[in-house]
Order: structure tokens, then C-alpha cells, then sequence
């Protein structure tokens, strides 16, 4: 039913979690983090069936399996790098944009998966809300 009234409002924006982090795998603090089909996080990669959670907020090394270690993971809104094929333009602010690499996104998102919400475009890079 749709409101009639104000409501308090909650969030969650900004709140740092810890993930189970795929085995055999390396994230940089500042990094786009993603779900892989498994549920394990993992830095991004132009790949399907991947769900972008935030930023890693720490560096973070698993030599061990699956869920081995785990990973601080940041959500919020992050500069990221603009991809040169396919520019993310202020055209896009409030669409979606693509996983590139886990520091680049693109407005281009076939064979990709989703990085989050165009949130501004600048000089230096691409806002994104993830």
C-alpha cells in the first residue's frame, strides 16, 4: 500500500560488511567487489551472473578455499575509471552501467554484468552508486 503519511527513514548506506571470499583470489582495497554465483566475493570482471556488493574497504589476499578468508566489503558511491570504448556519458546519470575490470565501468553491458547506478560523470571518472 503506498504511503499516506511520512515515516522514518532507514538506511544502510556506507555500512561495511564482511564476505566469504572466493579461494585462490586476490582484492585490492578500492576495488569493485562482487558476488559470484556461489555467493563469494571476488574483485570484478567483465563476466555474466556476477552481482556488484561495494568497494573492498581492505586488501585482502585468500591462498586457501572458498570462504577461506573474508573480505571487508564498503557500500556507497565510488569514483570509478571510464571506459574508452564505451564511455559512460552524463547522458547515463541515474542508469545502470557495466563491469569492466574492477576499477572500470562502461555503458556497453553485453557479455558483462551490472557494476550499479550512474550517479555523476566528471573529468576524473564515473561516480558510481553500488
Amino acid at each position: 500500500m503506498a504511503l499516506t503519511k511520512s515515516k522514518k527513514i532507514v538506511s544502510a548506506e556506507g555500512v561495511s560488511r564482511a564476505l566469504d571470499m572466493k579461494g585462490s583470489t586476490t582484492a585490492h582495497r578500492g576495488g569493485m567487489a562482487v558476488l559470484d554465483a556461489n555467493g563469494f566475493a571476488a574483485p570484478a570482471t567483465a563476466a555474466t551472473n556476477l552481482t556488484a556488493v561495494g568497494v573492498f574497504d581492505e586488501s585482502v589476499v585468500n591462498d586457501g578455499a572458498d570462504g577461506a578468508a573474508k573480505a571487508l566489503i564498503k557500500r556507497g558511491t565510488f569514483l570509478m575509471k571510464n571506459d574508452g570504448a564505451s564511455a559512460v556519458t552524463r547522458a547515463d546519470v541515474g542508469q545502470d552501467c557495466f563491469i569492466v575490470d574492477d576499477e572500470t565501468v562502461s555503458s556497453d553491458g553485453t557479455g558483462t554484468s551490472r557494476a550499479g547506478t550512474v550517479f555523476d560523470v566528471t573529468d576524473t571518472g564515473v561516480f558510481v552508486t553500488i
